[in-house]
């Protein structure tokens, strides 16, 4: 026990007890910075009761900052929790400071730490480094000087120095992983402030870690640790593949039983328990019984604890310099701390680069909502019970055999938490299952009526004010919701009395001897109790602020059912989730502008959908690079003009021969991108016959996985690829395998898609042309993604057709083609176009790279 005068500045010490009096006396959580002496001189408020969050104050606490916390009762010896804060703290330089509702007494948990003195980055060291005669240059095969490099390079130190945010778009040969990789790692290393590397594809995330990364590691004058984080639930558990294999019969069924016991072999035998290290994709449900999950995690009391896949993967986390993670475990981890939970997904970070930033408004959505669908509440359902051919399985018939094999329970409580189990929970369980169908099925036949769908296909309903005033919606809808929300709650409040009773069982044995199990079984609950809450958010209560919608997808006797809800907004969510609490933000991709709408800049479309616009803007830097390729001599644009327009019913028809006779010229080396798969499908089905006869070969997205189709695409030189959403990018191919891109329509989104519709509609009620500023960008960004697979080298060559006439006859067309690099466009009638197309091939054939 200590003065305060030895630790807080008088006007720290006023200021706190300010702070105490206006919480009444209760808990505060305050954040003091310090003097040169290390004492505390300004304290602000970041917390009251039990609100606190160790990694949500992480993020705001620097290192050399003081974590101060009152103890009403007076009793200053830091309780358990009290310590775990002091421990995490302790870790990020911070202090942690308890003190009485008078400031009389300070009990230092954690001494304040020295202030660390920042280095600010060289630029023109890092700028050498990857120079025509840098270290980089001399040991990097293949290298290219890049002056655009160099660029992004000095934007990016500024960026890191003055605590900003960038925004930069770098196309395609820039060499931008390399721009930013070398401020991140040199400003991690020097500074001790860890940085997070976030990306949308898999693809990219394995050109960091297995060879951008790798090779500055063995070049740098600076030693680095780069680690790439994936989720929890990439990992097994140890305690579940221990209960599964001791008793088998009450997890496994007969489907999963040859699989699961594959994986529980595996298990034992893995280094890092990773699913990636498996040499086959488990089934969901498989993996589900054995993968980590937070929520059913025993933490330091699991016997396994030390040797837990998920805590050696995050104690290799916790000593990185460079976090590699995809933004939907970025957004994960953003969601839990804007959540105000104790668990973090991923060790504190300060700075964030964001590679693939295009995908950042669609990503966030996503995390920031909420979803349930009817297989999910049947899973969470079926793990608690479900009877096999008389044969009774799951978590709650796995606790009873427990507790009868324990002889530290009395028989008559083993008798009293049976009949609970048996009587009354399992049976409410075949009623919750009952009660799902009934809601599930009633959604479903709602849905396909108002859209007047097949019973096949996927069909999204919006709720509007107008459905929820309807009769049909309320009586059959809301009151079957109600009615099941209704079950939930009665059934999860009957576990939480069959966890007392065990819990007080456990006491008196002086024990925990069923914690497992409680866990395992409080987390069905808790999940059920989620998805009780987001029924009644779609269905029941409306909140402006959210799109709420239902999906139907028709799979013959079973039918599948999805209810979502999600922001309208996102900007205000980042920009309180991420701008407001990183010290620097990177936004960086090929696609992040759109030109040519009429009093909009550059960026507006990407800084107004994703929060930038709310940043002052004297933080925010703004970068354009050059491009990296000769375009007007690499790339030509075709566009037939007498054709008709896509919503055309003549247009399937069309396309079909315009396809055939483009192939024909450039004998396959071609990616074929639709903007539906239903027309994707159509058209292969007419054309795969034809093309083989030319002796090509016809590939389509969604017969074989995304990797080994690339691979047969690149090894046959005369094949051809249909595909749709995900080939328009991430997709890097070069040589001569891809000569030609084909954009079969604009990729605009479907204008009745929820989220799309409800968000045009707001930009209409504000007074704005939701067309021009919403749609038309959007399918902008992703028109030069899909422009963007063909030319992946300086020496690559070749044609882009686009079969969508309004590129040149609509006056919003001409956005679509001055957002692209310059280069040659040609329009006119069909045969004037392939007659382009084929002088085109036969001028240079063949002298694309093969690197």
């Amino acid at each position: 026990m200590s003065l305060p005068s030895k630790y807080l500045t008088q006007n720290a010490i006023e200021a706190i007890r300010d702070h105490i009096s206006q919480a009444q006396g209760r808990e505060v959580y305050m954040v003091g910075s310090t003097n040169d002496h290390k004492m505390v001189e300004e304290v602000t408020v970041f917390a009251r009761g039990n609100e606190f969050s160790v990694p949500a104050i992480i993020q705001v606490a620097q290192h050399g900052d003081v974590v101060i916390h009152n103890h009403p009762s007076g009793m200053l010896e830091p309780s358990q929790a009290d310590i775990a804060v002091a421990s995490e703290l302790g870790k990020s330089g911070v202090g942690f400071f308890i003190i009485d509702n008078t400031v009389s007494n300070l009990y230092a948990a954690v001494e304040a730490f020295d202030r660390v003195e920042t280095k600010l980055l060289n630029s023109e060291h890092l700028i050498k480094l990857i120079g025509k005669d840098g270290l980089i240059a001399q040991k990097l095969p293949g290298y290219e000087f890049r002056p655009q490099q160099l660029e992004m390079i000095e934007t990016l130190s500024r960026a890191f120095n003055e605590n900003k945010i960038a925004i930069i778009e770098a196309g395609t040969g820039v060499g931008k992983t390399m721009a930013y990789l070398l401020p991140a790692i040199y400003w991690a290393v020097y500074n001790k402030e860890r940085c997070s590397i976030s990306t949308n594809t898999i693809n990219l995330q394995e050109q960091l870690i297995k060879k951008d990364i790798p090779f500055l590691q063995s070049v740098l004058d600076v030693k680095f640790k780069a680690v790439l984080v994936k989720g929890r639930q990439n990992y097994a558990c140890l305690r579940k593949v221990d209960e599964v294999q001791t008793e088998p019969e009450l997890f496994t069924d007969d489907a999963d039983k040859d699989e699961l016991t594959t994986l529980i072999e595996w298990a034992r035998k893995s280094k890092d328990g990773s699913k990636a290290d498996l040499n086959f994709i488990p089934a969901h449900q498989t993996w589900e019984k054995i993968s980590s999950e937070s929520d059913t995690c025993t933490r330091t009391k699991c016997p396994h604890y030390q040797a837990c896949f998920v805590n050696k993967a995050r104690r290799e986390a916790s000593k990185a310099d460079i976090l590699v993670v995809n933004h939907h475990l970025l957004f994960a981890d953003l969601s839990v701390r804007s959540g105000g939970t104790e668990y973090a997904v991923l060790p504190p970070y300060q700075r964030i680069v964001f590679d693939e930033a295009h995908h950042i408004e669609d990503v966030a959505t996503n995390y920031f909502g909420s979803g349930i669908t009817r297989a999910g509440i049947a899973r969470i359902l079926g793990r608690l019970f479900r009877e096999r051919k008389g044969v009774n399985k799951g978590l709650l018939p796995f606790l009873m055999s427990r507790i009868r094999s324990n002889a530290t329970v009395p028989l008559d409580l083993v008798a009293r938490i049976e009949q609970l189990i048996l009587a009354t929970l399992q049976p409410a369980i075949e009623d919750l299952k009952f009660l799902n169908q009934e809601l599930m099925e009633s959604i479903f036949s709602l849905v396909k009526e108002r859209t007047n769908s097949e019973e096949f296909g996927e069909s999204q309903l919006r709720i509007t004010p107008m459905l929820i005033r309807d009769k049909s919606w309320q009586s059959i809808v809301v009151e079957t919701g109600k009615n099941f929300i209704s079950a939930i709650r009665i059934f999860t409040a009957k576990i939480s009395a069959l966890l007392k009773i065990i819990e007080a069982a456990e006491m008196d044995a002086g024990g925990e001897a069923f914690l497992s199990q409680r866990l395992d079984i409080r987390a069905q609950a808790d999940r059920l109790e989620s998805a009780a809450n987001t029924i009644e958010k779609v269905i029941i209560k409306q909140d402006k602020n959210f799109v709420n919608w239902l999906e139907a997808i028709g799979r013959n006797r079973y039918r599948l059912v999805h209810l979502n809800s999600s922001p309208l907004e996102v900007s205000e969510m980042l920009f309180q989730n991420v701008y407001e609490k990183f010290k620097t933000v990177v936004m960086t991709s090929a696609t992040l502008t759109v030109e040519g709408i009429q009093n909009q800049g550059k960026f507006d479309y990407l800084e107004n959908r994703i929060g930038l616009s709310l940043v002052n803007k004297t933080r925010r830097l703004e970068k354009i690079l050059p491009e990296a390729f000769d375009y007007m001599q690499q790339a030509l644009i075709l566009v037939p003009l007498d054709i008709p327009e896509p919503n055309s019913r003549e247009f399937a028809s069309v396309l079909s021969g315009l396809i055939y006779r483009a192939l024909e010229i450039t004998q396959g080396k071609a990616f074929v991108l639709f903007t539906s798969y239903s027309l994707l499908n159509l058209l292969y089905n007419q054309l795969e016959m034809p093309l083989n006869e030319l002796g090509l070969n016809v590939l389509k997205q969604g017969t074989e996985n995304r990797h080994r189709l690339l691979q047969r695409f690149v090894e046959d030189t005369h094949s051809i690829l249909f595909g749709t959403d995900s080939f328009w990018e991430g997709v890097d191919v070069r040589g001569e395998a891809l000569e030609a891109v084909i954009i079969t329509k604009l990729p605009f989104r479907v204008p009745t898609e929820p989220i799309i519709e409800a968000r045009v509609e707001a930009i209409k009620r504000r007074g704005g042309n939701a067309f021009l500023e919403y749609n038309v960008p959007q399918a902008v960004i992703k028109f030069k993604q899909g422009f963007g697979r063909l030319i992946r080298h300086k020496s690559d060559r070749g044609a882009v057709l686009i079969f969508d006439k309004r590129v040149i006859e609509k006056y919003y067309g001409e956005v679509f083609l001055k957002s692209l690099p310059k280069c040659n466009i040609i329009s006119g009638n069909q045969d004037k176009i392939f007659s382009e197309l084929t002088a085109f091939f036969q001028s240079n054939p063949a002298i694309k790279s093969t690197q």
